[in-house]
């Protein structure tokens, strides 16, 4: 049975494939209906699967340590659809938090087994898969970064006081000099913008 929409909401998430790359993928996916309270993911663990959310809302946990104590951190609540899973299809490394359907949602499953197969079968296609994830994961630490920043700044009383604050969250980090800048960069190049109070 295949999950109506399914392939129309594919297609949005991944647009370079078109609609005969989605549908050289489709073969390769498994459908799953994931509950509320349904655990996607878990951080620590080793399992390889990657998942296109087509529909539902998810939340981000993340355990972590203060002062040897276990905390554990709510840092996001997010609906599809989306992708989960990139990281630990590309790189064989641990989860990187615990990810929980909040509302229930249908997902399309590409197991490491599946993936690997996709490799062999449809080379092209695995490559535009791996070009989206690298995007994915780009624009997620481009947007946690600039948050980081953006929250520093706003809470520094002028913009030498949040570059030192930076500079001690961030690590090094100095204002460069009007000439320098020139040369590093194209003069209609603005770059991200952060007001400070």
């Amino acid at each position: 049975m295949r999950i109506d929409g399914s392939r129309d909401t594919l297609i949005a998430l991944l647009p370079q494939l078109g609609e005969g790359g989605v549908d050289s993928l489709l073969p390769f996916l498994a459908e799953l209906r994931a509950e509320k309270g349904h655990v996607m993911v878990k951080q620590g663990d080793q399992d390889e699967d990657m998942y296109f959310l087509l529909n539902g809302t998810f939340s981000v946990f993340e355990k972590i340590q203060i002062n040897r104590s276990d905390v554990v951190l709510h840092t996001a609540t997010f609906p599809g659809p989306g992708i989960l899973g990139e990281v630990s299809i590309m790189t064989d490394a641990e989860r990187t938090a615990t990810v929980v359907v909040m509302e229930p949602a249908d997902c399309l499953c590409l197991t490491k087994q599946k993936f690997d197969a996709l490799v062999s079968a449809k080379p092209k296609i695995a490559i535009e898969l791996l070009k989206t994830f690298g995007a994915v994961m780009y624009g997620r630490q481009t947007s946690f970064q600039n948050r980081v920043r953006g929250n520093i700044l706003r809470e520094s009383r002028s913009s030498e006081g949040g570059i030192a604050k930076l500079a001690r969250y961030t690590g090094k980090v100095s204002r460069t000099s009007s000439a320098l800048a020139e040369k590093l960069f194209s003069e209609d190049f603005k770059g991200v913008n952060y007001d400070s109070n």
